[in-house]
């Protein structure tokens, strides 16, 4: 398992592929420590361009009644 990023350039003329080394020591056989090491992965690509993550998926749409959207 690896992971694959492309980051718009900054003269927003194309893009950089990076591609990352293959994951090791992933946690199989646990769930909830496999969820965690997934998290950090996708939390670490994120942060090379946080500005081109995709923030569009809503999350916490459904709200109490009587409380403002968030979004």
């Amino acid at each position: 398992m690896l992971t694959i990023v492309l980051i718009r350039n900054k003269d927003k003329d194309g893009y950089r592929l990076i591609i990352g080394e293959e994951l090791t020591n992933y946690p199989k056989d646990d769930k909830v420590a496999a969820a965690a090491y997934m998290n950090k992965v996708v939390e670490k690509e994120i942060l090379r361009a946080p500005e081109q993550y995709l923030w569009l998926h809503r999350r916490f749409k459904t709200r109490p009644q009587g409380e403002d959207s968030i979004y």
